[in-house]
């Protein structure tokens, strides 16, 4: 599928030591979101069009309760020690200033998953085939 999707075993760590955890329906939307902008970024310029109602066809749920689960994993994030997670994935220390906004958050991770060339697991989530196919 995608060329940079190869190292497996790093994915949970990642992800784990950022507090999301996938038994949580909040943190395997995140995980989704996220995996969804690192195959193509450019879905962040309309998070809601090419990512949020996506997810919420998937999950039959609203684009709304999307975007609430995304901003409860944001808040867990910058509560275990997310602001210098986030510095270390950036180089910025201004997120100990500003929280970041979800489609920030969601860019900063799917960057880092691209960077390093970390890999959606094959049987993280429920029925996935196409989930990525609906954003298009």
């Amino acid at each position: 599928m995608n060329d940079y999707k190869t190292n497996q075993t790093d994915m949970p760590d990642f992800f784990y030591s950022a507090g999301i955890y996938r038994h949580h329906v909040a943190g395997q939307i995140f995980m989704e979101a996220v995996f969804m902008a690192a195959q193509d970024m450019s879905r962040l310029k309309n998070i809601s069009r090419n990512i949020y109602e996506p997810l919420a066809r998937r999950r039959h749920t609203t684009a709304g309760a999307v975007s609430k689960n995304i901003r409860d994993v944001r808040s867990t994030i910058m509560k275990c020690g997310g602001a210098d997670l986030l510095a270390e994935m950036t180089g910025s220390r201004h997120w100990h200033v500003q929280t970041p906004y979800p489609y920030e958050i969601i860019e900063v991770f799917a960057r880092y998953v691209r960077k390093n060339r970390i890999a959606q697991p094959e049987a993280s989530f429920t029925n996935r085939q196409s989930i990525y196919d609906d954003a298009r």
